[in-house]
């Protein structure tokens, strides 16, 4: 972080955080809609292919274990940031800064 000016260390710590937000979201709407395929399965899943079901969980799934992998990378180029935003002061362990 040596170099960078502080603004240019907000700024991009700002654009962490959005992306981090937006990811959030991702992976909370993949996980919903899961649960809704899962719960249509249960009901009525019977009357549709298994192995087409079965793809589709899957396919929904990889799009939140690639939103999952994403956002650890954001939170791990995020972390030294923070250091540094910080004054490289520990903070309190109980207030998440990512």
């Amino acid at each position: 972080m040596e170099g960078l000016k502080w603004s240019e260390l907000a700024a991009r710590y700002e654009q962490l955080a959005r992306k981090t937000e937006r990811l959030t979201a991702e992976i909370e709407t993949c996980e919903a809609y899961l649960k809704a395929m899962l719960d249509f399965t249960y009901k009525h899943g019977a009357k549709y292919p298994m192995a087409t079901v079965d793809e589709i969980v899957k396919a929904v799934h990889a799009v939140e274990s690639d939103r999952r992998q994403h956002l650890l990378n954001v939170r791990f180029e995020k972390s030294p940031l923070t250091a540094c935003l910080n004054g490289g002061e520990k903070t309190d362990s109980r207030k998440p800064l990512l």
